[in-house]
């Protein structure tokens, strides 16, 4: 048999090609195939406490698009588990995807420019943004108002 000569000219159409099985579910967190991280020493004192309040559930709001073609939920992960969050609609999921909301931010500038100093004089102002803005609707832990107020207050 003569060997096979490869093709150089093969072109594929990937929207007309097969992408793996639907799936159905509900939203929830939708965990990946990552492996499990092993702790091989000891944990910082108030780890723990961390780790039970980041998992506390909350009650939120994602506000609706202002552009039609903002896709309908807003996709947040937290090491390699994502949680889909509609917009428009109240749902309870655990405070660190809260977090990851209010860490979503962009950074508009406005500039000034006195042009009768020159270049010397161009102001820059930052103005931070929500990128998907959000309101807690219920959250029991009285910890949970000053420690979003907290995250929200960081520029970054």
């Amino acid at each position: 048999m003569p060997p096979r000569t490869p093709r150089t000219n093969t072109q594929i159409d990937a929207g007309a090609e097969y992408l793996g099985q639907e799936q159905q579910g509900a939203i929830g967190e939708i965990r990946t195939t990552a492996g499990v991280d092993v702790v091989d020493k000891p944990l910082p004192k108030g780890a723990l406490e961390l780790e039970a309040f980041m998992n506390e559930p909350v009650t939120i709001l994602v506000n609706p698009a202002t552009d039609p073609d903002e896709p309908r939920l807003v996709q947040v992960g937290v090491n390699g588990v994502n949680q889909f969050l509609p917009r428009g609609e109240q749902i309870t999921v655990k405070r660190k995807y809260v977090e990851v909301l209010a860490r979503a931010k962009r950074t508009n500038f406005s500039q000034t420019l006195d042009e009768r100093l020159g270049e010397g004089m161009n102001h820059l102002k930052a103005m931070h943004l929500l990128r998907f803005p959000f309101s807690v609707i219920e959250d029991q832990n009285p910890n949970g108002g000053p420690w979003l107020r907290g995250v929200l207050a960081e520029a970054r």
